[in-house]
């Protein structure tokens, strides 16, 4: 008799049997009961974080098993609307996603090839060398494997500075030798010059041709790849035809392009979206939605409804394909998700919570993460993955395929700095779903939270008690002080007694600390919009007198300034 059940053991590996029964997937009614369990948990965590509006999807492969948006659109007292399924919000960072899944849909279609140089599209583009700037492929772009270091450029896009600005940068910024392709660093800016690769391939607007082969093609209506300030009215939507009237009147012609800017905004269908927050100190800020998403479009500028959100992770649990409908190859889909670039997590990261997230075996393939998601080590999933957190927003998705679990949470309130709540949320998700051991995640975005503020309250208190010194008159500091090249000229100016700085398209109030120390609030003079303090360092020259200048959001390369 034993003999019989070992020969029935050894069938059951080729049968698929040990695997389902060791590892059972949820049902659709499983997975939408631990999704209706997660509506108490999100909405309590907002009261706690005082997050203003939630979307939420769950699907797995090719369906959609749960969408629903909790909150309101603005804390704003004059403009409080409840959120909906279908409310847009931006999603930040996981347009990357967007844009890699766009490239493949174009690479399936002759129409440009992973292996094609940047410079085919963008001649003038550079980055650390000729030689250097010549191999840089689309792929590339991508799949952060340029060799800089992560967020290269991008106080630059935090200023304010126009993209060419932003690009020009690249020429300015010191890179090792041979660390192309083979280190990972994370890129606003350089994954944003593949949107203009794609006008370029195309010879149409990058918002054209996402809406005509993914929204369209997968009837997301209430998605968005422009900015939702122009979604939200005809007006809105009116100014957007006008700043792209020039591109329309060359290519459908000057009568059409006016015919469009007359009639298209009276028949533009309004849409319901949020505003964005930011936290400052313990107060929750609205802020004014400037386009800021659309500087590169490609990086950080699409918007999702919680139903066209659970879609798309549908999308992506089916490996590319949509409602019966090919998105995008599988085979092009698994170039897209395999390890382009190895990611070094540190044991400090509180994105990737280490008794979750793996320390090694961590890597980024084009528009998603690839990690180990375990419980202390035990159980462990693959999971793709992209977070977004920029100016009053955050979203993060995951997909495990081993469970068909697909999962994303959006907020508009952001970015990284300012709460980790929407990754929390799904890693609360996968937690639920899989059976790992109790974490309470709202507390330990409280928690994180409490510890930079501790830390960074500590720094101040060092500066202004070590080797106390007051200030020198406010005209020794005031005048013109450059880099001459990365970021121009920076003005210290006076104003009714108090410093301020300017790069010119923003300015800030100086407080002094200690010495030649002074701080300012970053939100004044970075979009990055959270309760951060930048500091502003002045040094003498030998004579004593004030020669230069150091400021905290601008450390592109340590960079000081000289006065002029």
């Amino acid at each position: 008799m034993f003999k019989i059940f070992q020969k029935i053991a050894a069938l059951l590996p080729a049968l698929g049997i040990v695997c389902s029964l060791c590892s059972a997937k949820l049902t659709d009614a499983e997975l939408l009961s631990k999704a209706k369990k997660m509506e108490k948990i999100i909405q309590d965590g907002m009261k706690k974080i005082k997050v203003p509006g939630v979307a939420f999807s769950v699907s797995r492969k090719d369906k959609v098993i749960y969408s629903a948006a909790f909150g309101k659109t603005t804390i704003d007292s004059n403009s409080p609307k409840p959120v909906s399924p279908t409310t847009l919000f931006p999603v930040s960072s996981l347009s990357k996603n967007v844009t890699a899944i766009l490239v493949g849909i174009l690479v399936d279609k002759g129409i440009l090839s992973f292996d094609d140089k940047v410079r085919k599209y963008i001649p003038d583009f550079f980055v650390v060398d000729e030689e250097t700037s010549n191999k840089f492929t689309v792929l590339d772009l991508i799949s952060h494997r340029s060799g800089f270091k992560s967020w290269a450029s991008d106080s630059l896009l935090w200023a304010g500075y126009d993209n060419k600005k932003i690009l020009n940068a690249f020429k300015y910024l010191k890179q090792r030798p041979g660390n192309f392709r083979k280190r990972y660093g994370y890129q606003n800016a350089l994954f944003g010059v593949v949107g203009e690769a794609i006008e370029r391939a195309t010879g149409e607007k990058y918002e054209d041709v996402v809406q005509k082969y993914i929204f369209d093609v997968m009837e997301m209506k209430n998605s968005s790849a422009i900015s939702i300030k122009a979604e939200a009215s005809a007006m809105g939507y009116f100014k957007y035809l006008l700043s792209r009237f020039s591109h329309d009147r060359e290519k459908l012609g000057f009568f059409k392009a006016a015919t469009n800017l007359i009639l298209l905004p009276s028949k533009h269908e309004s849409k319901s979206v949020v505003t964005n927050h930011a936290r400052y100190l313990e107060d929750i800020i609205p802020l004014e939605e400037i386009g800021f998403f659309q500087k590169f479009t490609a990086t950080s500028g699409i918007s999702f409804s919680a139903e066209d959100f659970a879609k798309w992770l549908a999308m992506l649990a089916n490996k590319g394909a949509y409602n019966g409908k090919r998105i995008v190859s599988e085979k092009t889909f698994g170039i897209l998700a395999s390890n382009l670039a190895e990611k070094n997590i540190k044991d400090e990261d509180y994105t990737f919570i280490k008794s979750r997230y793996s320390r090694d075996n961590a890597f980024y393939g084009a528009g998603v993460f690839k990690f180990k998601y375990s419980d202390n080590g035990k159980n462990a999933r693959e999971i793709l993955f992209h977070m977004g957190g920029i100016y009053g927003s955050s979203a993060f998705f995951a997909v495990s395929f081993q469970d068909d679990v697909a999962v994303g949470v959006i907020s508009n309130l952001g970015g990284v700095s300012t709460t980790l709540f929407c990754e929390y949320m799904v890693n609360q998700f996968l937690d639920l779903c899989f059976g790992f051991s109790k974490i309470d995640w709202v507390q330990t975005d409280i928690d994180r939270k409490k510890h930079f503020r501790e830390v960074r309250e500590a720094y101040n208190k060092t500066l202004s008690e070590q080797n106390p010194s007051p200030m020198e008159r406010t005209e020794k500091y005031t005048g013109i002080y450059t880099d001459n090249g990365m970021y121009g000229d920076i003005k210290i100016m006076e104003k009714k007694g108090d410093l301020y700085v300017s790069n010119g398209i923003k300015e800030a109030k100086l407080t002094h600390i200690n010495g030649g120390i002074f701080t300012f609030p970053g939100k004044d003079m970075i979009f990055a919009a959270d309760d951060e303090n930048e500091y502003a360092s002045f040094f003498k020259d030998e004579y004593g007198n004030i020669d230069s200048l150091y400021l905290s959001c601008f450390d592109e390369n340590n960079t000081i300034f000289k006065k002029k």
